[in-house]
């Protein structure tokens, strides 16, 4: 199997772990809050705790989202159907920093428009895009226009721990909280 392969299945393991944890959201708050888990404005949540699980769930909804579409734009730009195409790498790299883009403002609009607080997760997220958005630039400006690919181990490294590290945080919300009710109801 190829690395480009196995990197194509796990990106997909990580998209279902992703789905998990969105799922638990939808699971452990939708009985309570019902579609205001979507729905809710910071004019009416009354805690720091709503708020930070309100940007939890934005964040990883979009995280969710804007993966599925980013790695069907790869799969698109690195496929068969644009084998003509002279500047596929720059047209690749740019579609991929205008999704990370987009990413990055719906994560921030839909924080400002319902006024809830940025959560340490979400801030933490916003950092790692603005990393993967650097690299996108610098593997557009190496390999697009000075044909440089020596820098795609790095750029693939960079990449990567910032995907996994964004997994990573949005995990921390759920596992902390379904240990403090486990915790809870063992202590009963």
């Amino acid at each position: 199997m190829e690395l480009n392969e196995l990197l194509h299945h796990i990106g997909w393991y990580l998209k279902g772990y992703e789905f998990l944890i969105v799922f638990w959201f939808v699971v452990a708050y939708f009985p309570t809050c019902k579609w205001s888990l979507f729905t809710a404005s910071g004019k009416n949540l009354n805690s720091l705790h709503l708020h930070e699980m309100h940007s939890c769930f934005i964040t990883a909804l979009c995280i969710l989202m804007f993966h599925i579409i980013g790695s069907e734009l790869e799969a698109f730009f690195t496929g068969p159907f644009l084998a003509q195409l002279d500047d596929k790498i720059r047209v690749f790299y740019l579609v991929v920093l205008i999704n990370q883009f987009i990413f990055l403002s719906a994560v921030f609009c839909i924080h400002r428009i319902r006024y809830i607080q940025f959560s340490l997760v979400t801030r933490f997220n916003l950092y790692t895009t603005l990393i993967v958005m650097a690299v996108m630039m610098m593997q557009l400006i190496a390999r697009g226009y000075f044909d440089y690919h020596e820098l795609k181990p790095a750029y693939k490294i960079v990449f990567w721990s910032c995907n996994i590290a964004s997994i990573i945080a949005i995990s921390i919300y759920p596992i902390r909280h379904t240990l403090a009710h486990f915790k809870k109801a063992s202590l009963g």
